[in-house]
């Protein structure tokens, strides 16, 4: 079987690679696949350069998909959700709330996901 392979690239569309990838619907799913192959968790990509990449051999999980919201502390405003969820879904939830993420990037459309990972 010839595996599918997707072109690839950060915001600034440099550099571009080629690689396989999936899209899981649960976390259930995304962690069978990433054991089956080490994959990358990818989100929307908006990241400089080539840190949304997969290293060459290796594939990419599109986690656009684990976008949902698990629990919210109204207490505390500790917020529980799936990596694909995106800086805009958190703003609309909880603005009217009274909460606002304390750092933000320049642009809302990132996902909570690749924030962690670039430690925004």
């Amino acid at each position: 079987m010839i595996a599918r392979l997707y072109p690839l690239s950060g915001w600034g569309r440099f550099p571009a690679v080629r690689a396989e990838g999936s899209w899981p619907a649960t976390i259930r799913e995304a962690e069978a696949r990433e054991t089956a192959r080490p994959s990358l968790p990818r989100g929307l990509g908006r990241s400089y350069g080539d840190a949304s990449l997969p290293s060459a051999g290796n594939a990419f999980i599109d986690t656009r998909h684990l976008d949902r919201f698990v629990a919210f502390d109204e207490a505390t405003g500790l917020l529980e959700a799936e990596a694909g969820v995106t800086l805009s879904d958190v703003t609309r939830a909880l603005l009217s709330r009274g909460f606002f993420l304390p750092v933000t990037p320049g642009t809302q459309f990132v996902t909570l996901g690749g924030a962690v990972a670039s430690n925004v």
